[in-house]
């Protein structure tokens, strides 16, 4: 995978290269060409205008002029009169066809065409032809045979230079990408391994009818990807197994602990009329203790039946007609603890309902208000409501009790976990049973303390569509 992150970024930084070091090269040459135009033009315009100075002047000077010129630069030029005679020649043939239709172009006062652009395997000379006269009266023509030898070269030389930092820019990319490769891929390859082995070790332990089934997917991109794509999927296959066998263990060993604990409760009960007085302070304790025991093997099963996915769809519920049900069955208890509870169902809706069995609200609502009665305290408050939103249901229940210092407030909703402010009996699986039934229904749980004090468990359940 790394050859072909290296090739797609050397790809990439070579196009940029070209895209920049091409347009500039081509520019180089255009303005080259441009200044060799201007020259030779000029040196054309110079011998025209000294043409039809000498036919003013009668001195003969022409010939004297155009020998120097090309004994200096190398460079054929002929003066022709408008009968297409020449009048001054030095290097060039006069008689070559194209020389001939250049003068029979200037003759027309048109100028010759020049290059449009030099490049080192440009022809070695152009020509370059003017009129001589003025106006619309054309008394003769100059023709220039130039050198575009020193103009390649230099273009040549421009294009080297370029070509040279275009090399050692793509040259100082492939380093960075080099490293940029090996830095991007080196934690995907060592991912790939790791989740290839974590995964081979822990699907090999797994019973044989808890190996996961799931059909491959189709997977896009490069082959490391891939791999890594169905390695991770195989993991999460094996982790989501793993956990449902936990949860199956959980199950199965509540389910196990269950009887036995009912039946040495009866032989305690029974046990506890013959017990001598010496002896009945134990009795009592271990009487307590199987009733621990016993509502620990209770709530472990109410946990995995609300982490365990639920096989049907629910018809949701009405929350406020369980808020005021649960309320009417937990106020002996609430008057028991010298407690008071108030209801503030107002903000519901009419027909609201949410996407949850009303079993489980009903646990729900048992668990908080359980845990309201027994850690609030005497002369504290309950209030229990909902409120609707377009889009969601949210139902609490809050208290004015001691609450939970903030910064175990985020532990609440972990097994086995009672806050330093309760006392009493308690499994500490309370609020993980409602975080559970709550997760499983899609919705959001929210626990914050009350201010002045006290604690406020918020629900939001999304609602059900008619």
């Amino acid at each position: 995978m790394r050859l072909r992150v290296l090739m797609v970024l050397m790809i990439y930084s070579t196009v940029v290269v070209l895209a920049l070091a091409v347009p500039l090269a081509l520019l180089v040459g255009r303005e080259r060409t441009q200044r060799f135009a201007e020259n030779r033009t000029a040196a054309a315009t110079f011998f025209a205008d000294l043409g039809s100075r000498e036919d003013r002047s009668g001195i003969p000077r022409l010939q004297e002029s155009v020998q120097r010129y090309s004994t200096l630069y190398g460079e054929g030029i002929a003066v022709v009169d408008r009968n297409g005679q020449a009048r001054a020649l030095s290097g060039l043939d006069f008689e070559r066809a194209d020389v001939q239709e250049a003068i029979a172009g200037a003759l027309r006062n048109q100028r010759g065409e020049m290059p449009s652009s030099l490049v080192p395997w440009s022809q070695p000379t152009a020509l370059i032809a003017a009129p001589v006269g003025g106006g619309t009266q054309v008394d003769g023509a100059v023709v220039l045979e130039a050198s575009t030898a020193s103009a390649r070269r230099d273009v040549g030389t421009a294009w080297m230079v370029i070509a040279g930092g275009a090399l050692l820019i793509l040259a100082t990319v492939a380093v960075i990408a080099v490293a940029l490769s090996r830095w991007v891929v080196r934690p995907l390859t060592a991912l790939s391994s790791r989740v290839h082995s974590f995964g081979g070790k822990f699907h090999d332990r797994l019973p044989v009818d808890e190996a996961p089934t799931t059909k491959p997917a189709a997977y896009d991109g490069p082959p490391e990807v891939r791999e890594l794509s169905r390695a991770f999927d195989a993991m999460a296959d094996d982790v989501e197994a793993a956990t449902a066998a936990q949860r199956r263990l959980v199950a199965d060993t509540a389910h196990s602990l269950r009887n036995p604990l009912a039946a040495l409760r009866i032989r305690l009960d029974v046990l506890g009329m013959r017990v001598p007085d010496s002896a009945a302070e134990s009795h009592r304790r271990t009487t307590l203790e199987v009733d621990r025991l016993s509502a620990v093997v209770e709530d472990l099963l109410a946990l995995a039946a609300a982490e365990a996915p639920s096989g049907t769809r629910s018809r949701g519920c009405d929350p406020s007609a369980v808020i005021v049900d649960r309320a009417e069955f937990w106020s002996s208890a609430v008057v028991l603890a010298g407690m008071t509870v108030h209801v503030s169902s107002k903000e519901c809706e009419d027909d609201c309902r949410v996407t949850m069995s009303e079993d489980d609200l009903t646990r729900i609502f048992d668990a908080l208000l359980s845990n309201a009665t027994k850690y609030a305290g005497a002369g504290s408050n309950v209030e229990m409501g909902c409120r609707t939103s377009n889009t969601d249901i949210a139902v609490w229940v809050s208290d004015t009790g001691p609450g939970v210092p903030d910064d175990e407030l985020p532990k609440v909703v972990d097994r086995f976990f009672r806050a330093s402010t309760a006392h009493g009996d308690g499994t500490g699986l309370g609020l993980s049973i409602v975080h559970a039934l709550t997760d499983r229904a899609g919705g959001s749980l929210r626990v914050v303390s009350r201010r002045p004090s006290g604690l406020h468990v918020e629900i939001r359940l999304p609602r059900a569509v008619s």
